[in-house]
């Protein structure tokens, strides 16, 4: 069974992170810097609705805050957000969680959902509604216990856009297979020429060669025919 863990750590380094200070982070957050300190101290648990919040404030993907099965990501300061103009607003699905959750064939109960969550049989139902304050780690435990991605409610259409943008801006096995084709290529071209040259100079000495020869086979015939003379005289 997959398990969703909240990736703490970096919710408490994002000003390292996106190189910018607390207080501007709560700042475009609309938060206090005490009330951001204290999320980030774990004085106060951090909700669903905080984390949109967030994300949204400083277009960061939510997959990078929620972790499957610990594989926390970190991402750098130039790919933690995204361009306005690719971004996606993180969304919240309550279509998605009344055709999960409730009375209906193939549905899990909510008293069911409020056992795992430990809560009366209330509380499960407002909270992932989101009309109830709903703590980050009481809504990963739940979708870990009944084998649920968290995404099937958090929507976040930002990954394949990041995707898309990593193609663009990273070298790929394409890209290093043309450039070494480029490299081949550029050789050969060398060789080619080379090659080319080196048969010029040839025909040339075979010119020479033979320009040579038929001066040598003048040269043998005059000499000749001058011996034949002198002997006759």
């Amino acid at each position: 069974m997959d398990r969703w863990s909240f990736n703490e750590q970096l919710f408490n380094r994002l000003s390292e992170v996106l190189d910018i200070s607390g207080a501007e982070i709560a700042r475009r957050c609309g938060l206090t810097q005490q009330v951001l300190n204290r999320y980030m101290n774990s004085d106060i648990v951090l909700s669903v609705q905080v984390l949109m919040k967030i994300c949204n404030a400083l277009r960061m993907p939510a997959y990078f805050f929620v972790s499957e099965n610990n594989n926390h990501v970190f991402p750098n300061r130039e790919s933690a957000t995204v361009a306005l103009d690719h971004w996606h607003p993180i969304e919240w699905d309550a279509l998605a969680v009344e055709l999960t959750f409730g009375d209906g064939e193939g549905r899990i109960y909510w008293k069911d959902v409020a056992v795992a969550m430990n809560v009366s049989s209330q509380k499960p139902h407002e909270r992932f509604l989101l009309r109830k304050r709903f703590p980050i780690d009481g809504f990963l435990m739940a979708c870990s216990h009944f084998n649920i991605s968290p995404f099937k409610f958090l929507i976040d259409r930002n990954r394949e856009c990041c995707k898309v943008r990593s193609r663009k801006n990273e070298p790929s096995d394409i890209t290093a297979l043309t450039q070494r084709i480029d490299t081949l290529s550029a050789t050969v071209d060398d060789l080619t020429a080379k090659y080319n040259n080196l048969l010029r100079r040839h025909d040339a000495l075979l010119e020479r060669h033979n320009k040579l020869e038929n001066e040598f086979r003048d040269y043998a015939g005059l000499h000749h025919i001058d011996m034949a003379a002198e002997n006759e005289t």
